[in-house]
């Protein structure tokens, strides 16, 4: 039927919708729609999450020579064209808290036709040049399925080898594996392999998890 066939056709543009911002943004999610309640977050079978490719390369972004605006209240978010811009008032609403927020100071001049490229829809990826220097160093945690045939591992291992030599020396580097148990590794142990193994069959709360691993900051 007519309705039948529309329905198809919109799913098909929602489709190739999702498909063209994962190829442009290098990021995937487990669910393209948001749950509109706690409990439906609750019923959920797979988590919220997503896989992010932060070498990809993107020719068309601009330089952005400034750090991002964030929300003043926690949950804390980042000014980007999801949110609700009110050009007159100068503020901003967060997208998931409905939190209002006022523009700082230098976007006094901003318009309907004269916007920050953080706000243009075809910039939903942008790389900031932040103009704060960080003191800590970077931290890079590795997060590795390892249910492949050794083939694929091995184009892995060498993908992650050459990723690693491209960090910054004092970057801190964090390895957990996953298959038939969860395994964190401890790359700081010289001539020997350690890790930490973990069933994924037994349910550990923050707590346990922090005294097994011996940490003496909170983990929940």
């Amino acid at each position: 039927s007519d309705v039948i066939s529309e329905t198809w056709l919109k799913m098909a543009t929602y489709q190739e919708f999702i498909q063209q911002n994962e190829e442009r943004d290098g990021i995937r999610f487990s669910w393209n729609a948001w749950p509109s309640s706690r409990l439906e977050g609750t019923r959920l079978v797979v988590p919220v999450s997503r896989l992010f490719s932060p070498l990809k390369e993107r020719p068309d972004l601009p330089p952005v020579q400034y750090d991002p605006v964030v929300s003043n209240r926690s949950p804390n978010c980042i000014l980007n064209p999801f949110c609700q811009v009110d050009f007159n008032a100068k503020t901003w609403t967060c997208p998931f808290s409905y939190q209002r927020n006022a523009l700082p100071a230098q976007y006094r001049g901003i318009s309907e036709q004269q916007q920050p490229a953080e706000i243009l829809p075809q910039y939903t990826t942008l790389e900031y040049t932040l103009q704060r220097g960080s003191t800590a160093p970077l931290v890079f945690l590795i997060v590795l399925d390892t249910c492949m045939d050794e083939e694929d591992l091995q184009a892995v291992k060498e993908s992650l080898q050459m990723s690693l030599s491209l960090l910054p020396q004092n970057a801190l580097i964090g390895l957990i594996t996953f298959g038939r148990v969860v395994q964190l590794h401890e790359l700081g142990c010289e001539g020997i392999s350690k890790s930490y193994v973990f069933k994924g069959t037994k349910e550990l709360s923050p707590k346990q998890v922090q005294d097994l691993l011996g940490l003496a900051e909170d983990l929940s």
